[in-house]
């Protein structure tokens, strides 16, 4: 009796463990794509949203999508990254065509896709704001500049790129400083140690580039942005996928479906802050 039921404890844990398996096959990463694989679809490198190394695609939408992949696959059995060319149509282009001769589409473009973009907001559907890069200026307490008017007569330093742009469209913040100093992403080191010496007295920079500095906790940031750069991810026009990926991730980080906050841990493991002002009302919460 006891051999019989050792005998069927371990036909127990054998299935258990194919069940488990077999469920994992269904939910996971595919080895080959058929029709019933979700395709998810970036264009290009661009971390930390989305990266190669070493022959496997990760970073921070990577992540994302696979925590929540069991709550938007509908009739998918497993999902995919895919690489994509600049003009590939989301939800109409054909990536490939699998064994059964199926047509195989991405539906999802992820990779730090940006919002309010030329015509894109026109021409797709996107997410909620998923992450958001500000535009931001930081100084110090001798500094004596507290606000964006107390930049009168003062030299003002700036990141080439993105907050460049943000300044150079304030026209009325920008030409009441005394002089505008320039520095590239690359010399962010060199452009903080000009604000501690008061070679510059402020420094207009994204918020992505300056939490990456060593020393970002040591500075005041201002009272309000230049700008505010939205990223999130993009589907064909009027995409079912939309309010599920907005559910998704809604759930991930609410209170009222987890014990604590899983979505802001995966924003700060890749950001290094929380870099994320989504917000989302579900339909029967409106």
């Amino acid at each position: 009796m006891k051999i019989t039921k050792k005998i069927l404890a371990v036909m127990l844990s054998a299935m258990l463990i194919v069940l488990c398996f077999a469920g994992c096959s269904q939910s996971g990463p595919a080895e080959e794509i058929t029709a019933k694989t979700m395709l998810i679809a970036y264009t290009e490198d661009n971390a930390p949203f989305v990266y190669e190394e070493n022959g496997e695609v990760k970073g921070f939408d990577v992540e994302l999508f696979e925590t929540i992949f069991k709550d938007v696959k509908n009739e998918f059995k497993n999902y995919k990254f895919v690489k994509v060319d600049k003009d590939y149509k989301i939800g109409e282009d054909v990536y490939c065509v699998d064994d059964n001769g199926e047509n195989c589409i991405a539906y999802v473009m992820i990779g730090g896709v940006q919002k309010n973009v030329g015509s894109v907001n026109e021409n797709y559907t996107f997410s909620e704001d998923v992450i958001n890069d500000r535009i931001i200026t930081i100084t110090t307490d001798k500094s004596g500049v507290t606000s964006y008017a107390s930049l009168e007569d003062k030299t003002v330093g700036v990141v080439t790129g993105v907050a460049k742009t943000a300044l150079d469209k304030h026209t009325a913040i920008k030409n009441n400083c005394k002089a505008v100093q320039e520095y590239k992403a690359e010399d962010i080191a060199a452009a903080l140690a000009d604000l501690d010496a008061g070679k510059i007295n402020a420094l207009v920079v994204d918020e992505f580039l300056y939490y990456s500095a060593e020393k970002a906790a040591e500075y005041k940031i201002l009272d309000g942005e230049l700008d505010n750069i939205s990223y999130a991810y993009l589907f064909k026009k009027w995409d079912w996928y939309n309010d599920a990926i907005n559910e998704a991730i809604y759930e991930l980080k609410s209170p009222e479906y987890n014990d604590a906050d899983e979505f802001a841990p995966i924003v700060e493991k890749y950001f290094g802050y929380n870099a994320s002002s989504f917000e989302y009302n579900p339909p029967e919460k409106k």
